[in-house]
């Protein structure tokens, strides 16, 4: 039976490499991440003694006693934020800390300080580790994700029955938003591209009052999200009938992203995997058009650890969920990008998107 304490144990492990006696969690995807909880505020703290402990105030006691009590977790509570700094010294003193990390980047300089002058133990700046435990996934957050995914192409279907010439880019994109919804997604921050004719050159571009036209590509980029995981999906499809030009940037696209495929896998470096996908585009000739990274991690943000970029240091493991999204952008004309979501399992690399590949035309 699945427990949340297994995540525990994962930052236990890290606290044994460091030599440090607990691990202070604040930023809301890690907290969530180690109590599947979505509380506005709080912390986690991990102990080398064994102990996990969730700190919230009297608006989350009695969810996280129901959720995590059972679990093994210890529940504290405080009537205000000036509470924090008594109840994690108390820690400090029953589980014997001399050495604790704090996540650094989750809170400000100030706040730093402010635990530095305040905790009966030494204080450490927590920098990438827990974005490196959270980069190799446990089946429950496959299946999240998968769970996202397939509600993020049961509105990508709808979508396509939904647009037609005359509309504006921000009605298709409130459709989007209303189907994401209607089909089962989390209330969340959506993570939508929805751009047509020579605005699709635009990398991140954002839904305005253009008019969809006869001839106009259309890309679209977006991602539902489940129990908190994010899924992403990309495809760029033709309203009517598309240039020669359009079709053969199409046919480069779909191409890396096939050839991409093929090194998504556990053992292959970040960096040679990007350098293979934007080789081939290069090759093709539209290498000053490719403008961002082939891919990247996904899980409760939409862009995690591994990166697969020029500039890439990590190495893709088992657990990994892969965005893998190349693209070709030619500014003032249209942008094609083909973006779908890998898992490496310890057997194979599984593509969990099935959303076909082909140029869709309207």
């Amino acid at each position: 039976m699945f427990s949340l304490r297994t995540r525990a144990d994962r930052v236990r492990q890290m606290l044994e490499l460091t030599r440090t006696d607990a691990c202070v969690v604040k930023s809301f995807e890690n907290r969530r991440y180690l109590t599947d909880l979505a509380t506005s505020a709080g912390l986690v703290v991990v102990t080398k003694m064994g102990n996990c402990y969730v700190i919230v105030d009297e608006r989350y006691e009695e969810v996280a006693r129901k959720e995590l009590a059972w679990q093994g977790f210890i529940i504290k509570v405080v009537l205000n934020k000036n509470n924090y700094m008594d109840v994690m010294n108390d820690i400090v003193q029953s589980d014997k800390i001399s050495t604790m990390l704090i996540e650094s980047d989750a809170i400000s300089h100030e706040e730093y300080l402010d635990f530095e002058r305040a905790m009966y133990a030494k204080v450490m700046p927590l920098k990438t580790q827990l974005a490196k435990i959270r980069a190799n996934k446990d089946l429950r957050e496959i299946e999240n994700i998968k769970t996202a995914q397939r509600i993020s192409e049961k509105t990508f279907d709808e979508i396509l029955e939904y647009i037609k010439p005359g509309m504006t880019e921000k009605q298709v994109e409130a459709k989007i938003v209303q189907r994401l919804l209607e089909n089962g997604s989390d209330l969340d921050k959506f993570h939508i591209c929805c751009v047509s004719g020579a605005n699709s050159s635009m990398v991140h571009g954002r839904a305005t009052d253009k008019i969809i036209e006869v001839g106009d590509p259309i890309l679209l980029d977006f991602g539902a999200t489940y129990n908190g995981y994010k899924s992403s999906m990309s495809r760029t499809i033709c309203v009517g009938k598309p240039s020669e030009e359009f079709e053969k940037v199409y046919t480069v696209v779909k191409n890396a992203n096939m050839l991409g495929a093929k090194y998504i896998k556990s053992g292959i470096a970040g960096k040679t995997a990007d350098e293979e996908i934007r080789g081939y585009i290069e090759q093709m000739g539209y290498g000053d058009y490719f403008c961002h990274a082939s891919a990247h991690g996904i899980g409760l943000n939409y862009n995690e650890q591994p990166s697969i970029s020029p500039s890439s240091v990590d190495t893709l493991g088992v657990g990994n969920v892969i965005a893998m999204e190349p693209g070709i952008y030619l500014k003032g004309k249209f942008g094609v990008r083909i973006g779908d979501l890998y898992y490496i399992g310890e057997k194979y690399t599984e593509n969990i998107t099935r959303a076909p590949k082909d140029l869709i035309i309207l």
